[in-house]
């Protein structure tokens, strides 16, 4: 699951500890998006992931403005290639509906 995938990589990058905070802060949903989404096999809707896809370009975009180590550097690059999969799915998303 696409969500899944994005969650393990911003937790392994220090950007988010849970699943409510990624609920939260990243999809702009309530505490228990995450959760209910892996229970019910649920795909995200278009709404979500365009959320994320602006989220994620907004915090690489902090992240340039202010990197100055290697960890930061690498850190705004992950956030980049995960928007850039994040925007496939948006636009995959766009033209199913």
């Amino acid at each position: 699951m696409l969500l899944e995938t994005v969650y393990r990589e911003l937790r392994d990058m220090w950007m988010v500890e849970s699943q409510y905070e990624f609920s939260r802060f990243w999809l702009g949903q309530s505490r228990s998006y995450m959760s209910c989404a892996k229970a019910r096999q649920r795909p995200p809707s278009l709404l979500v992931l365009m959320r994320l896809s602006q989220r994620l370009a907004s915090m690489s975009a902090k992240y340039a403005a202010v990197a100055t180590t290697e960890m930061e550097l690498t850190n705004c690059r992950k956030l980049s290639e995960l928007n850039g999969i994040v925007g496939n799915a948006v636009r995959a998303e766009a033209l199913s509906v």
